[in-house]
């Protein structure tokens, strides 16, 4: 069964669209696959499809942080302005805009550090997300389900849903179809609802190149990357067997020692997860100057709970995240204290 969104909420977002000149759509720090699919694949079909045949308002695509170089192959990309290369410019085109979109996030703090000017803009703004929740004093329209695939796989059924399934061109259903399967780690996550197959057999109509889109997203290692990982696994990996918890921790000075930067972090949270006994996994890094936390999980521990108990994040069920408010080593120690706590009270149950 197609997904169907409430027809009230789609038609009025669409006349929103229809009418604004000056369009912005904004994802969250640190773009992953989501993030960049989802922000392209509406670059694409406002410009492409809703628009077609008549004048094209104009639309930017907006990010914190530059787009990662595995998704330079996207279609768009080079049109994305991140604050990383110019802040000041990502300002002003959210301060001067008529419509805000935002997909793949649900608050201002997400967008750090382009949150002030989001807040502050008199844009009409509208959000697009499958995270729990959504800031609705912030945003004036919401379509939001949470533990839905992907913002990729929820935006397609709406823009099935306005104009139908041929308004998805070459170009959108690439954008998609990354977005999908780094959401899903190429469909290995929990996620059984019949809608992401439907939605992914439609995208694969098009000449998206399935291979090659899973050898850039899931085996695209450096050789910097592959050496960090060894050594991250050899000395910073902590397992606690009898909890079924493991996680790999690394603080910004060592990264630097070993000449390595965030972004080669990217992904190896789901190490800890590759060892039979273990259920639950994390991340610590630092970045920027902060500590964050990725969270996984493959049994029903909800990790989206933990995050935001304990470091105001949140997330998914099965993954999460959060920015610690806490020092490195005092995020180490509230994070394995309350961990075991917490996996061994949900034992009980």
């Amino acid at each position: 069964m197609p997904l169907t969104i409430d027809n009230e909420t789609v038609e009025c977002i669409a006349k929103i669209f229809d009418k604004a000149k000056k369009t912005v759509i904004i994802s969250h720090m640190n773009p992953d696959g989501d993030a960049v699919g989802s922000s392209l694949a509406l670059y694409h079909w406002l410009n492409d499809a809703f628009f077609a045949g008549r004048d094209k308002p104009q639309i930017y695509v907006v990010l914190p942080h530059r787009c990662p170089a595995d998704m330079l192959y996207l279609p768009g990309s080079n049109e994305i302005l991140d604050a990383e290369t110019d802040a000041n410019t990502c300002n002003n085109v959210l301060r001067e805009a008529e419509l805000i979109i935002a997909v793949d996030l649900n608050n201002a703090p997400r967008v750090l550090p382009l949150d002030k000017a989001l807040s502050e803009s008199k844009a009409i703004k509208i959000l697009i997300d499958h995270h729990h929740n959504p800031d609705t004093d912030l945003f004036h329209h919401i379509v939001s389900i949470p533990d839905l695939s992907s913002t990729c796989e929820l935006l397609y059924w709406i823009f099935v849903q306005i104009i139908g399934d041929s308004s998805i061109t070459d170009n959108t259903a690439q954008c998609l179809y990354h977005g999908i399967n780094t959401d899903t780690g190429c469909f290995a996550y929990a996620n059984e609802d019949a809608t992401l197959y439907e939605a992914t057999a439609a995208l694969m109509k098009h000449p998206l190149n399935a291979a090659d889109v899973h050898n850039r997203i899931f085996n695209n290692y450096s050789i910097r990357k592959m050496k960090l990982l060894g050594y991250l696994l050899d000395k910073h990996l902590r397992i606690f067997r009898e909890a079924g918890f493991a996680y790999i921790y690394i603080d910004d000075k060592e990264l630097a020692d070993f000449g390595a930067e965030t972004y080669d972090l990217e992904g190896l949270v789901n190490y800890t997860l590759m060892m039979e006994e273990m259920q639950v996994g994390a991340l610590v890094k630092m970045s920027e100057g902060k500590v964050r936390i990725s969270f996984r999980a493959k049994n029903d521990f909800d990790v989206n709970v933990f995050a935001n108990k304990y470091f105001g994040g949140g997330g998914h069920t099965k993954a999460s995240g959060a920015t610690s408010p806490y020092d490195f080593n005092t995020t180490i120690h509230i994070l394995e204290e309350n961990m075991l706590n917490e996996i061994k009270a949900h034992n009980k149950k």
